[in-house]
């Protein structure tokens, strides 16, 4: 028994488990910085069309605004052609009354 053969015990290669580990490591890392590239291109892109959608509620309101004091300008016509109406059918309801 003095010519035993001594099989070494296999141990894994620490410096290639880290290597490849950090491998790994830096991949993933390399695809959330790819994620985190398209989310941002995809919220400035939002960003965009939210403000393009504002700009034209804000022209549609500004018409919208418009169109009102339009016809609050009618309407003041209106009024005061009513009270003239008014005045002139109380004249003449007056006059159509007899004297006492």
């Amino acid at each position: 028994m003095s010519q035993a053969t001594i099989i070494p015990f296999p141990c894994p290669d620490v410096k290639f488990a880290e290597r490849e580990r950090l491998r790994r490591a830096m991949f993933d890392l390399q695809n959330a910085v790819a994620e985190q590239k398209e989310a941002m291109s995809q919220w400035r892109f939002a960003m965009a069309e939210l403000s393009i959608g504002v700009a034209g509620l804000g022209q549609s309101l500004s018409c919208y605004q418009d169109s009102l004091a339009g016809v609050d300008t009618q309407l003041g016509g209106l009024r005061a052609e009513a009270i003239r109406l008014q005045a002139t059918a109380g004249a003449i309801t007056d006059a159509a009354q007899p004297s006492a």
